[in-house]
């Protein structure tokens, strides 16, 4: 199926579960890194690689190890019907323009490794896709946050 659905999961993957809740679905991952975005406790994040599927998700330590974030490359992936990895940059903007993703920020993310790598971000539907060259790499989402409340939109499906 591979449809990616905004602020609640990836296909029957929903955001909020349990490590072992992925893997009942997903099976064990291919690899399994382990990091820290900072000096702080409980700032530790696990991601889990499944390479056929073309598929990376996290689980932060400070969210009690619940799913927190989903990648995908694989040009099967679908947003509403939509098939954006693979394409470029102006027709992705095309394209998602009757999605109602709200406002997009773009930002030049290059390295040396990445000579041409750019993120537009949709902060209000929690979804990043990633432009290497000029086309669609990776679409990253998470669920939904509520900038009032300053917390995570649980989904409830």
């Amino acid at each position: 199926m591979n449809e990616i659905l905004i602020g609640k999961g990836f296909d029957e993957i929903r955001f909020g579960m349990t490590r072992d809740e992925v893997k009942k679905i997903l099976g064990e991952p291919d690899e399994i890194d382990k990091y820290a975005s900072s000096d702080e406790a409980e700032d530790n994040t696990e991601a889990y690689h499944y390479d056929e599927q073309e598929l990376s998700v996290s689980f932060d330590e400070i969210d009690g190890w619940k799913l927190g974030s989903i990648a995908v490359s694989s040009p099967d992936a679908l947003i509403e019907g939509l098939k954006l990895v693979g394409i470029n940059d102006e027709e992705l903007l095309e394209k998602v323009a009757g999605l109602e993703l709200g406002d997009n920020e773009r930002e030049d993310v290059s390295s040396e490794e990445s000579p041409d790598h750019e993120v537009i971000s949709f902060y209000e539907s929690s979804i990043n896709f990633w432009i290497e060259n000029g086309a669609v790499t990776e679409i990253q989402f998470g669920p939904l946050w509520d900038d009032q409340n300053e917390e995570v939109i649980w989904p409830q499906d």
